[in-house]
């Protein structure tokens, strides 16, 4: 048994916390404490080992502050390595020098830079340099329609913007637990559901649901790309944390879209669900540069997460609502709720943010199963003025079966 500490309060926090609480004491603080705060926390209650949710906080540099105070049990990147997420032209540039796929971009600084790049491409993609919280890109069908955007985009991000062909394809997310050397994967992938609603249709968000396996990366494609494109770059800049890379599948095979220098959310909630033991040993074991010793051994079956989001996200919202139902959902055999933008406050849980819980479910009998019981737990689930969710998280799995 040891004290954890995990550094962020949302979906994927909360997955983390319950798969290690099986086996140790896990306590939350918000990202938004100080770096000092959180140092004195982890001190005062004698953590072992603290993991970092955040990629903002990442990108800050608290992994290297921790360091330079003498405590070495951080799991997360430092500054330099999460430069392989928080900046998408050095993530570009490396990928480029390793030989590793991904769609053809240019780096641009400048209005004219971008209008002048937009014109190399069909379908561009406009991808803001720096962290947005999963918002920062727009997929375009013409280049019309990306200078028509123009504008907007930049008086919503800045001039600094890597311009992209589009790629098209279905997505999947592989992860793994990487220690310098070498990276352990999970040895399955899963699938994100960025916009808004049903049929990929609306604006980009930070995840509406996800779920796994994906019919279309089975065990050799995950492999694969932990082998030829995640293994070159932990290598390369002697990386240590969770890696998660994000991927497309072409016709020309599998390329990388972006690479993130944490776990996914909401990919961590069935991910989590699908694990058969604790993640504990394999973080311990990356700390020490051993990864390789350890194990992540998957179940059968398949879980399927439903973000459950507040009405106008991801513009404005409402907070303070009061959640009825997730006792009632998790009487559902299989099913758990993990809160997000959620606080608990005199016995009753409140909406607090965009993406308010991830409903979540398990079953041994399929993606169709866990997806039916997803969806049963979710009608459970209820606020004022109801919430917002997709209603075909999953759906690609199932029409490929």
């Amino acid at each position: 048994m040891e004290n954890i500490l995990i550094v962020g309060t949302g979906g994927r926090e909360r997955a983390l916390g319950w798969n290690l609480s099986k086996d140790n004491e896990v306590s939350y603080v918000p990202a938004e404490e100080s770096f000092a705060d959180i140092l004195k926390l982890v001190e005062r209650k004698k953590i072992g080992l603290t993991i970092i949710g955040s990629e903002e906080l990442l990108a800050e540099g608290i992994v290297d502050f921790f360091h330079s105070h003498g405590v070495s049990s951080v799991f997360g990147p430092t500054k330099e390595m999460t430069r392989i997420e928080s900046d998408k032209f050095y993530s570009y540039d490396i990928m480029q020098g390793l030989g590793i796929p991904q769609a053809h971009s240019i780096e641009c600084t400048s209005l004219r830079d971008i209008e002048r790049a937009i014109s190399f491409f069909e379908e561009p993609v406009l991808k803001y340099r720096w962290l947005a919280k999963g918002k920062g890109v727009r997929l375009y069908s013409s280049q019309d329609n990306a200078l028509g955007d123009l504008k907007s985009f930049v008086n919503e991000f800045g001039e600094e913007v890597l311009v992209a062909e589009r790629l098209h394809g279905q997505e999947f997310s592989v992860f793994g637990i990487a220690d310098g050397k070498n990276i352990l994967p999970f040895e399955m992938a899963f699938q994100d559901h960025k916009p808004l609603y049903d049929g990929d249709l609306g604006p980009n968000t930070g995840g509406m649901g996800a779920y796994g396996p994906v019919p279309i990366a089975p065990r050799d494609v995950v492999l694969n790309v932990v082998e030829n494109m995640m293994l070159p770059v932990v290598r390369n800049l002697n990386y240590k944390g969770f890696l998660y890379a994000g991927m497309i599948l072409t016709d020309e095979g599998p390329k990388v879209i972006e690479f993130n220098a944490r776990f996914g959310d909401p990919e961590a909630q069935p991910a989590m669900m699908m694990l058969s033991d604790s993640i504990y040993l394999p973080l311990k074991l990356a700390l020490e540069g051993k990864v390789s010793e350890s194990s992540l051994p998957l179940r059968g079956g398949a879980s399927c997460c439903v973000v459950l989001a507040s009405k106008g996200y991801p513009g404005k919202y409402g907070k303070g609502l009061p959640i009825s139902g997730i006792d009632e959902a998790e009487k559902i055999e299989g099913v758990k709720v993990f809160p997000a933008g959620a606080r608990f406050e005199n016995d009753q849980w409140l909406t607090s943010g965009g993406r308010v819980l991830g409903v979540t479910a398990y079953s041994r009998m399929g993606i169709v199963e866990a997806q039916r019981l997803a969806y049963e737990a979710v009608s459970k689930i209820n606020t004022p003025g109801g919430f917002h969710f997709r209603r075909d998280i999953a759906g690609k799995a199932i029409n490929n079966e």
